[in-house]
């Protein structure tokens, strides 16, 4: 399980290390895996809308439905 401070981390954090307004999980997932619809999708996100737990969970369940449809 992924903890809350690790996600603000790579999430609100990411955004001013990076300089280009990406999460870091979209970026890994993109420029290190290869998973382009993923790490846009995850990008989309609006995490301000979310509560810590909420943005998690809204993670978790963006990865499963992705492996469930065999990563499309």
């Amino acid at each position: 399980k992924i903890s809350i401070h690790s996600i603000y981390f790579h999430v609100f954090e990411s955004r001013i290390k990076l300089e280009k307004g990406i999460n870091d999980f979209s970026n890994w997932l993109n420029v290190n895996l290869g998973y382009n619809d993923l790490a846009r999708e995850i990008a989309d996100l609006d995490p301000y809308t979310y509560t810590m737990e909420g943005l998690r969970e809204e993670l978790i369940n963006i990865i499963k439905k992705w492996i469930r449809t065999g990563g499309k």
